[in-house]
């Protein structure tokens, strides 16, 4: 009986340790395996196009017309002359478009070289900080050391000046200092007598000066009175009356000369006046710098001292509080060189505030090399030029027919577009056209015109069967198949935009959810979600301008690839196929 017990418990405790081991199996957190095919970014181009239905006509007259408005500088085709696709018929004056672009051109480079500039300020902004922290820890073993020096000098200058120098009764601790000050202080004495001495001279001088102007007023008087009493009693013409003239200005000029006399006499004594004040004054002055120059030996020098220490302590404190805000600053100029290197959020992406400056440039540059190819009229086909509405000088309008040409072609396309499709037309886009009734054959063409207004339909206006509004666009061919005939139905197939060279993916490797764009890049057993910029969103795939380099291998879930072939093994995809022109 107990042995049996013994098996029963031996048995449970088997049966305890397989359940915990199961749960610790289950638990225990299991290698995630990798889902979804890859396939690698490539080189090539990707193209946007618009499909539409058409039907086969004779080939009519092609209206030529510029996109901007203008002044005629050249025409270079008359009528009959026999011209190619892409001649030049008509050129507008460009001058104002070349100076967009050379400014265009000038704001693109810049900001490429801000761009690198900004790389070389965040090395210098490190490298500045590091300058400044190493400068304060420096700086304030050197204030510190000035300030003990200072609190030394002070201690050296206390005690060894007496105020009691200063008076000839005190007891001066040095003799000399005594002797200079008591000279100091007869010269002052000396100055002050030659002064007063100077002051009463020149009063004496300007009293007697004034007695013998006195004297030729009075002269002066007696001789014009004299004048006068001869020149009644004998007559003007008469010897008596002469010398009584005479007399007068004898008597004038005298007084004339005192006077100058007095002035000069005057002139002299202030400035012995002023060299006597001037005596007073340096010698003053002399005293002054005496006592100040002993008293730096003295009290001055304590005074001094202590203001070395206080300037010493200010210039501590004043430096520290300097070579901190020097750091701080440093900092926050490296926080913003680091944050104009960030990436942040624009649009769909991420992308750093310099790349966000090159884009907006070269869209700039695009622009305005655009505006200036529109100063050209070219000729969308081979043909011959029917008329010719212009001449040098003329303003032309956007969209005003100047010119016509006859296509070579017999045949040309006229399909209907979608409203949407129809915004992306434009004379000059290549198209395919598929004939129906031709299985297998194609052509290939130029759009040589896109209408305006929408197609009206009999009884509906603008809206087709189907309540969709269609636009006309006239598809030239560059040659007729053969076997092709009038009226037959077609399928058109135009490139509205084409970029080459640029990093390629399929459309299904982006992930979008609101403004971000991601993918997933697998590199070995490591999956990474990467944000990426793109750019134009093509039939077969879409541009990617930042975020993924030629060769990164994307993951696509087959649940996402729905409509592209499964197949593609390690490094090759074969989802969607590679771009046209792809390597």
């Amino acid at each position: 009986m107990r042995r049996r017990i013994v098996w029963i418990n031996i048995g449970l405790g088997v049966l305890v340790l397989a359940v915990i081991g199961v749960g610790f199996a289950l638990l225990m957190p299991q290698p995630a395996e990798q889902t979804g095919r890859t396939v690698p970014a490539q080189l090539g181009s990707v193209s946007e196009t618009v499909t539409a239905t058409g039907t086969v006509e004779t080939a009519g007259l092609v209206n030529l017309s510029f996109d901007i408005t203008g002044t005629v500088a050249t025409v270079d085709a008359a009528e009959g002359d026999t011209v190619t696709i892409d001649q030049e018929l008509a050129a507008l004056d460009d001058t104002t478009q070349r100076q967009a672009l050379a400014s265009a051109k000038s704001s693109y480079a810049q900001a490429v070289s801000s761009a690198d500039q900004s790389s070389l300020s965040l090395q210098a902004a490190r490298t500045n900080l590091a300058e400044a922290e190493k400068n304060q820890r420096l700086n304030k073993k050197s204030y510190q050391q000035s300030v003990d020096v200072a609190r030394q000098a002070l201690k050296d200058a206390q005690g060894s000046w007496s105020e009691a120098c200063l008076t000839p009764e005190g007891a001066c601790p040095d003799d000399t200092v005594w002797a200079q000050l008591r000279a100091a202080e007869a010269a002052v004495s000396t100055a002050q007598t030659a002064y007063d001495n100077a002051v009463e001279n020149a009063v004496k001088t300007a009293e007697t000066n004034q007695v013998k102007l006195s004297q030729a007023q009075v002269n002066v008087d007696s001789a014009r009175s004299t004048q006068v009493t001869q020149c009644d009693t004998y007559g003007s013409d008469s010897t008596q009356c002469t010398s009584a003239v005479n007399s007068l200005r004898s008597a004038e000029q005298t007084y004339a000369l005192q006077v100058k006399a007095n002035e000069t006499a005057d002139i002299t004594a202030r400035q012995a006046l002023v060299s006597a004040d001037a005596g007073i004054t340096t010698a003053n002055v002399n005293l002054r710098k005496l006592q100040a120059t002993l008293r730096a030996a003295g009290t001055d020098g304590v005074t001094a001292a202590q203001q070395s220490l206080d300037s010493a302590l200010l210039t501590q404190r004043k430096g520290l509080e300097a070579d901190r805000q020097a750091v701080q600053a440093a900092r926050e100029a490296l926080a913003q060189q680091s944050a104009a290197a960030e990436a942040v959020s624009i649009g769909k992406s991420e992308i750093t505030p310099n790349q966000a400056a090159i884009d907006v440039a070269k869209a700039g540059l695009t622009v305005a090399r655009d505006n200036l190819a529109m100063t050209v009229l070219r000729s969308p086909l081979d043909g011959t030029v029917g008329s010719v509405d212009l001449e040098v000088g003329d303003t032309v309008t956007p969209g005003v027919a100047v010119m016509t040409v006859i296509p070579d072609a017999p045949f040309e396309i006229v399909a209907e577009f979608s409203e949407a499709d129809a915004l992306k037309l434009a004379p000059g886009q290549k198209a395919v056209v598929s004939f129906d009734a031709l299985p297998g054959t194609t052509a290939e063409g130029t759009v040589t015109s896109v209408a305006l207004l929408p197609t009206e339909q009999t009884g509906t206006g603008a809206i087709t069967s189907s309540g969709v509004t269609t636009y006309s666009a006239t598809i030239t061919l560059d040659s007729s198949p053969e076997g092709a005939r009038e009226g037959m139905s077609v399928s058109v197939v135009v490139t509205t935009q084409q970029v080459d060279d640029v990093v390629w993916v399929p459309t299904a490797a982006i992930t979008t959810v609101g403004d971000r764009s991601t993918v997933t890049i697998r590199d070995g057993e490591v999956d990474t979600v990467v944000d990426v910029t793109t750019g134009l969103a093509g039939d077969s795939g879409t541009e990617i301008t930042s975020g993924v380099s030629e060769g990164d291998q994307l993951v696509i879930e087959v649940g996402e690839a729905s409509g592209f072939p499964f197949g593609g093994g390690s490094g090759r995809s074969s989802f969607g196929g590679p771009p046209p022109g792809g390597r």
